[in-house]
């Protein structure tokens, strides 16, 4: 008997995210070195929901629920992974 229908939910995903409003994956940042995702911060700002759409509301919320935040630097690193090969560059010019 297959019990596919009671799957856990893992934190990360997101029934919403990935089946009624895939166009909410824009804001959910990966970093390219480790892989770990989040959601991007920009969402936090009075700017995204200036306009009063219901449907940056209810991203926010459901970004809010299934992911932490995730800041990633201009090159798609999260800060432990900049930090780690910011360290190991400066070690090897010394």
């Amino acid at each position: 008997m297959s019990h596919s229908k009671y799957q856990q939910r893992k934190k990360g995903f997101s029934l919403y995210i990935d089946k009624w409003n895939p166009s909410a994956k824009k804001y959910i940042n990966i970093c390219c070195i480790c892989g770990s995702n989040g959601y991007n911060p920009v969402i936090l700002e009075d700017e995204f929901d200036r306009h009063g759409f219901e449907k940056n509301r209810i991203i926010r919320d459901n970004l809010l629920k299934t992911h932490n935040p995730l800041p990633l630097d201009d090159l798609k690193r999260c800060e432990i992974c900049a930090n780690i090969q910011d360290r190991k560059q400066a070690s090897q010019y010394e």
